[in-house]
């Protein structure tokens, strides 16, 4: 006999052999509830007024969450289903709202046709927002919202999650940093403090924007982890990977040294900062004035500014991280 064979035998024996009190209790340790019937996630929907953005970030201990439970259309609204609500109606509450209504009302209507709602955040493109946590969600839950964003969660470590995602939206509330951006630091601020209670697997950054996408496309930032226990920080490195390929700046290629005004002013701020010197012959000419070209030595200080400054260390600045420069070099010269 086969040696596979002769042991799925003995098993089989050992299990028959056992008593009847011993099957029950095996039987009551098996779990066969659907992965998808307790979907455990965090989310913010967010709104920019300064750009038209709408957006949602979100986390869960599900896989490939983004497409399931995220949703967006360009001037009209963002939002996030959760905890048992009612994924399938996504886009139609999006219709609903560029008819006009507003996420409050689409709440009402909504409840016309389920008796419970799950979790739900919602925000559209003139800063009004809604969240709503059901019955059917999962301790320990709930939600806090405000002028331009909804946040909420299920199977979360405690309160002070929700509340850490919408701190954090708050505090940056007018920084001049993109709306991705802002949504991803309220998330990994979330995850900071305890998160998702049972671990990390999918995670989503959707931001769109009338006629800002590609080609005239609504979509400007669609980037999601289907399967990762590090799920948040590697959506941080392809929001990284997105602003190198897709952002604009001086320098945005380094591999093709740009050159022009204003590389000139880059090295006139990194000047100002001391992160270059005013003398160094590879950056200025004789009349001191700087070459304009986006060379390694302008490279190497950019990157001391960006370490300095908190940011990553790629040979890039994308347009936020000008403001900053430009900003601290106006400080610095007394033009502010």
């Amino acid at each position: 006999m086969k040696r596979g064979c002769a042991l799925a035998l003995t098993i089989l024996a050992a299990a028959l052999s056992s008593p009847p009190q011993a099957h029950a209790q095996q039987a009551q340790e098996l779990d066969f509830v659907r992965e998808d019937d307790r979907m455990s996630s965090l989310s913010i929907v967010g709104y920019d007024p300064a750009t038209g953005d709408v957006g949602v970030c979100m986390a869960s201990k599900f896989f490939a969450v983004g497409p399931v439970a995220a949703f967006a259309r360009g001037g009209v609204a963002a939002m996030a289903i959760m905890g048992g609500g009612p994924f399938r109606e996504g886009e139609r509450l999006l219709d609903w709202m560029e008819e006009g209504l507003s996420p409050a009302e689409v709440l009402t209507r909504l409840r016309t046709e389920y008796d419970t709602l799950g979790q739900l955040n919602i925000v559209d493109a003139q800063g009004r927002s809604i969240s709503n946590t059901g019955p059917g969600s999962s301790l320990w839950k709930g939600s806090r919202w405000g002028k331009n964003y909804a946040t909420a969660g299920n199977i979360l470590a405690g309160t002070y999650v929700v509340d850490a995602f919408a701190d954090v939206f708050e505090e940056t509330e007018g920084s001049g940093l993109p709306l991705a951006e802002r949504l991803l630091r309220s998330c990994e601020a979330a995850h900071a403090v305890g998160g998702d209670a049972r671990g990390m697997q999918g995670a989503q950054l959707l931001v769109y924007r009338e006629g800002a996408g590609f080609r005239g496309t609504e979509l400007v930032v669609d980037l999601r982890v289907d399967d990762s226990s590090n799920s948040i920080a590697d959506l941080r490195a392809l929001w990284e990977e997105w602003q190198f390929h897709h952002g604009s700046g001086a320098g945005f290629q380094p591999m093709g040294q740009t050159a022009g005004n204003d590389v000139r002013q880059l090295q006139e701020y990194l000047a100002t900062l001391g992160y270059l010197e005013a003398g160094d012959a590879r950056v200025f000419g004789a009349d001191g004035e700087p070459g304009g070209v986006f060379n390694d030595a302008t490279v190497e200080a950019v990157i001391r500014w960006k370490v300095d400054n908190g940011w990553d260390e790629g040979p890039y600045l994308v347009q936020y991280m000008l403001r900053d420069i430009a900003e601290q070099a106006a400080n610095v010269g007394g033009g502010a």
